[in-house]
């Protein structure tokens, strides 16, 4: 079966000071919300969770979510979920249940008999879709809440899907290329390209954002950690044989992508 390293992905990147003389300064602590700002800082290093998947119940024909019985699955590899654990799972409705991690399993997904290797959870079943599984020791300033996504505005070159007070604007600039800008209450906070990687015997026609395709990110699952303040955005972006998941964190003046977060699903060989 061949690899998945032809998938693509889309990327998004980041930005930040420090000072001299005297003892150094303590170290930032995670989570500050400032007197003069209602908003949190996520430091870079804050333990963020996993992003796992809640399963239909049963297969649907040409969705991209798996089927099972299982309350969330976590595509493998999981770090630090170790069988046991418990956490608080939030959809991407909003509703928030408890969950138990069991040990690293398989699903059937896609075809060819593929199946993925995931740690699957017991408990509660949230909505079929993304989820995102809080830390164990998540601040308990957090609050996090779903956010709706909009229905899109989209001609054959350009999109845009709205995410609260994010939104996300792509723009054909050839027919295999395109640029993505990521904006929050009206300014623009990052910017990247795309590209979707030619291959024999794909579709040659120019990228088309009035639907899904390979390179195309398409927003998902959204939440907020406090009012006002960062979001947690969760876009789904096709490959030619699978379905990437990628987290971005989306603050007041600028936008990161979260790796640690993204989790990848095989469907099939091209």
């Amino acid at each position: 079966m061949p690899s998945c390293t032809r998938t693509t992905a889309v990327r998004a990147a980041a930005l930040c000071i420090v000072a001299a003389c005297a003892p150094p300064p303590a170290a930032p602590p995670h989570n500050v919300v400032g007197a003069a700002s209602p908003h949190l800082a996520i430091a870079r290093d804050q333990p963020l969770g996993w992003i796992g998947i809640a399963p239909r119940p049963t297969r649907s024909s040409g969705d991209w979510l798996p089927a099972g019985t299982q309350a969330v699955l976590v595509p493998m590899p999981a770090e630090g979920l170790a069988a046991g654990i418990m956490l608080s799972a939030i959809d991407a409705s909003g509703n928030t249940s408890r969950v138990t991690a069991g040990a690293p399993t398989k699903v059937p997904y896609g075809c060819d008999g593929n199946q993925l290797d995931v740690v699957a959870f017991t408990g509660a079943r949230p909505t079929p879709g993304p989820v995102w599984l809080l830390p164990p020791n998540a601040p308990a300033i957090w609050r996090p809440r779903s956010i709706a996504i909009a229905a899109a505005a989209a001609t054959a070159a350009h999109r845009r899907d709205t995410v609260g007070p994010v939104a996300l604007d792509l723009e054909r600039t050839d027919d295999a290329h395109g640029t993505l800008t990521i904006s929050r209450d009206g300014r623009a906070v990052h910017r990247a390209t795309l590209a979707r990687t030619p291959m024999e015997g794909a579709d040659p026609d120019p990228l088309d954002f009035t639907q899904p395709g390979v390179a195309i990110p398409i927003p998902v699952a959204a939440w907020s950690f406090v009012d006002n303040g960062p979001i947690l955005l969760v876009s789904r972006v096709l490959s030619y044989e699978g379905v990437h998941l990628a987290a971005t964190l989306v603050e007041e003046d600028a936008a990161r992508e979260l790796p640690a977060l993204a989790t990848y699903l095989y469907r099939c060989a091209f």
